[in-house]
């Protein structure tokens, strides 16, 4: 059960300390520059050194509760973990959730229940920052695409991925501008601050950047 407390900054020798979860994080860090101050929990399920949940809350805190705590560095910690799981244990709060490439992993029929548990871990006034596949453009590039043209097979390479990517894996929800707006605000939890419908990343430019902040 969630203790209730939506944290705010502590104000650490001048520099707010962020709390930052990053959702099937892999190997890569957020695309914004970390701060000294900063405290990042990566979560994904392929890490092999790593810590417990228990582990990371406990540090946390620790964290949260030392005023006096200065840090040269950010505090970057992994944890091989579900992120259900995790999600419905947690108890401390973070101030931004990145997560990319994982939200249309999520099948659609536990996509509210997802947005809420996630919402749990986030104070109020908390940021998302999530990049999705942009199913518009994966439309337009199916509609558009010439089978005959020399570049075919490189070009069904990313458009099969991105639609479907691999067995073990599979893509289970769509995601366009219309659908983020939808989905995240349908509750009231979230408001959706801005959306990027042609956002390059990993050196393609079929996906979706949005940032949404957590209002209730």
């Amino acid at each position: 059960m969630k203790n209730g407390n939506d944290y705010k900054n502590k104000n650490f020798g001048g520099n707010k300390m962020k709390q930052i979860l990053n959702v099937a994080a892999g190997d890569m860090l957020p695309l914004k520059i970390l701060t000294p101050n900063d405290f990042l929990v990566n979560l994904d399920l392929n890490y092999f050194n790593s810590i417990t949940a228990a582990q990371t809350e406990e540090l946390h805190r620790s964290l949260i509760n030392n005023v006096t705590w200065c840090l040269d560095k950010p505090t970057i910690v992994y944890v091989n973990h579900d992120v259900y799981n995790f999600l419905e244990r947690y108890t401390e709060k973070f101030d931004e959730v990145i997560m990319y490439r994982f939200l249309e992993h999520v099948p659609k029929v536990k996509i509210l229940y997802f947005l809420y548990i996630l919402s749990s871990c986030m104070r109020i006034g908390a940021t998302m920052d999530v990049i999705v596949p942009n199913y518009v453009t994966l439309a337009n590039r199916i509609l558009n695409e010439k089978v005959n043209e020399p570049n075919f097979e490189s070009e069904d390479i990313i458009t099969t991925f991105e639609l479907l990517n691999e067995p073990y894996c599979p893509h289970a929800s769509i995601w366009t501008m219309d659908r983020v707006k939808y989905f995240l605000e349908l509750e009231g939890r979230y408001s959706v601050l801005e959306m990027d419908p042609k956002f390059n990343f990993d050196g393609r430019d079929i996906y979706l950047r949005f940032k949404a902040m957590r209002v209730k």
